[in-house]
This record gives C-alpha cells, sequence and structure tokens, in this order.
C-alpha cells in the first residue's frame, strides 16, 4: 500500500517552527495539550515548564515524538538547486548549510575584497522602493537616482505588518488552514460566532485602508448565530476558549472574546481544555484558523505598541 502513495507533499513551513522563537524546529521537540511545539532550546529557558507559552494550558510539556520522526524524515533541498546545489538536509539544518553553500552568489575577486556593484548603475534618474525580504520587521526603503548619484537621505517606510505577531493557533490539527491577509487592517468592526455544543464557525468583517471587508465562513453551517459589533474606540485584547473533543474531532469547544470595554461570551460550551490568547498590550487585528465542519483551531494576529 505505501508504494501507491503519492510521494509529492506539500507541508507549511510554519508548522515546523518553534512557536516561541520562530527558529526551526530540530528534535528533542515538546508540545503542550493543545499541540503547540517549541524547540529544545527554549524549553531549556522556560521559568514555568508546567504552563504553555503560547496559551497558557496549565498542563505542562511532553516530548513530542511524532514530531520528531516527521522532522528526521523530511529532506529539503538547497535554496541554491536553481545554481546547481544536489544537496538535501533536514529543514533545521538549512540556515547553516545555505552559509556555507559553494552554489550561493558571491561576487569575489578571490582576494579577501568584495567586489560591489553600484546601486544606481543602469538606472534611470527616478524614486524606487526597495523591498528587503527575510527581515523581521520588514522594510522597504524609498532611494532617489539623481544623475548616477544616491542622494544621501534615504527615508525607511514603515509597513502597516510590522509590528503585528502571530499568536496560537490552539485546537486540534484537522480542517483546512486559513489565514488573513493583515496588509492595511486598521480594525476589527464585528465577529460572527456560530455556536452549539461546540463552536461551529466564525467570520471577521474588518477595515483595510478604511474600506469594509468580510472573511470567508470558517467552519460547518450548523449552530446559533450570534454577532459582536464593536464601537469606534473599541478593540479586542483577548481570546479564550476551551478545546476538546466532539464528534471524535479535537476542536474549538467555546470562545469568549474580550475588549478594552467589555466581555462578549461564552460561545458554546466550556468543556475541555482551557486556552487564552492575550494581547499582552496590544491590539487583536485579525486571525489565522483550521476549520471543516467545526472550527478545529484558532490564533490571532496582533499589532504591538
Amino acid at each position: 500500500m505505501k508504494a501507491a502513495v503519492a510521494t509529492n507533499v506539500t507541508v507549511d513551513l510554519e508548522d515546523l517552527d518553534c512557536t516561541v522563537c520562530f527558529g526551526p524546529l530540530k528534535p528533542p521537540v515538546f508540545q503542550c495539550a493543545a499541540g503547540h511545539v517549541l524547540c529544545s532550546i527554549c524549553y531549556e529557558k522556560l521559568l514555568e515548564k508546567e504552563k504553555c507559552q503560547v496559551c497558557s494550558i496549565a498542563t505542562g510539556y511532553n516530548r513530542c515524538f511524532a514530531m520528531e520522526r516527521v522532522l528526521e524524515s523530511l529532506q529539503v533541498f538547497c535554496s541554491n538547486a536553481g545554481k546547481g546545489c544536489t544537496a538535501k538536509m533536514s529543514y533545521h539544518e538549512m540556515e547553516k548549510h545555505e552559509k556555507e553553500c559553494p552554489r550561493a552568489v558571491c561576487d569575489c575577486t578571490g582576494s579577501n575584497t568584495m567586489q560591489i556593484t553600484p546601486l544606481h548603475q543602469g538606472l534611470s534618474t527616478d524614486c524606487y522602493t526597495l523591498v528587503i525580504p527575510k527581515v523581521s520587521p520588514s522594510t522597504s526603503i524609498k532611494v532617489t537616482i539623481n544623475n548616477g548619484e544616491i542622494k544621501k537621505k534615504i527615508h525607511y517606510k514603515k509597513s502597516s505588518t510590522d509590528s503585528v505577531v502571530k499568536m496560537g493557533p490552539c485546537g486540534g490539527g484537522g480542517g483546512y488552514s486559513w489565514k488573513m491577509d493583515m496588509r492595511g487592517i486598521n480594525r476589527i468592526l464585528r465577529l460572527v460566532v456560530h455556536h452549539g455544543c461546540a463552536v461551529d464557525a466564525m467570520s471577521v468583517l474588518y477595515e483595510r485602508d478604511g474600506q469594509a471587508e468580510e472573511s470567508n465562513l470558517w467552519g460547518g453551517t450548523g449552530g446559533e448565530k450570534s454577532e459582536i459589533c464593536l464601537r469606534q474606540d473599541e478593540y479586542l485584547t483577548s481570546v479564550k476558549g476551551h478545546c476538546g473533543f466532539f464528534n471524535n474531532s479535537f476542536v474549538i469547544r467555546s470562545l469568549t472574546f474580550v475588549s478594552n470595554h467589555r466581555t462578549f461570551g461564552p460561545y458554546g460550551k466550556e468543556e475541555g481544555t482551557q486556552f487564552k490568547l492575550p494581547a499582552a498590550g496590544g491590539k487583536i487585528l485579525g486571525f489565522h484558523v483550521r476549520s471543516g465542519w467545526y472550527l478545529d483551531a484558532l490564533g490571532t494576529y496582533v499589532q504591538m505598541g
């Protein structure tokens, strides 16, 4: 039977990162009761090993041997494969390899002096925006080219997502993954929650660059419908609830939303393991979820500062 299984597999690399330091996971791996994993380095640094650092579940951490087997079996190609590198390695070994990869681009003369191509070479007089990838927070730089020379004044343009932090998710691993595009989102206007003995589904109405937009309905079509409308000066400061088994699936059983003025809920049934997603002094601007027939898992995007 295994020979008939497709060998092309797609993996979201965020699922292979530590939920505390966001670095690549490598064995040994530790997991809380809600499924949040962290690397051994972060685990050793924890002052409170009996409480999850992401969702505050007070059941402690255990070794996650299943994830360790996945990490040991998963092999990735070097990002310089298009330049001729044939190396394959574990995901957590990629960064080290690529620093030493002989196929990495390097404009050297054979000495220790790097030959740098002038930024303005071949460019006409104009204003350009340079985007620097893989930098946290991401940065775009406005550079003005004038008569072949770069003006000394460089303006830094702060992105609206620079201070957005991803928290969670809490819940099970079933369903499909959905993520809100956080670019330009100013605030949450309304939440819709469908609930019964568990949280069936939810959706969000939010404001992006002054225009109202609505997410998909994450989850199924059952349950009672409840709406939460936030006032102009109101924002969410935390989401808490319970997750546990319902109809043989590990899903979100209840949700309670807390704003800077009020508390909404609980929606669903308060059974199972408690979790909490605090904004830690910031504002919750969006969500990322897993959903199928029910809301399987929920996480937040928090704007800090």
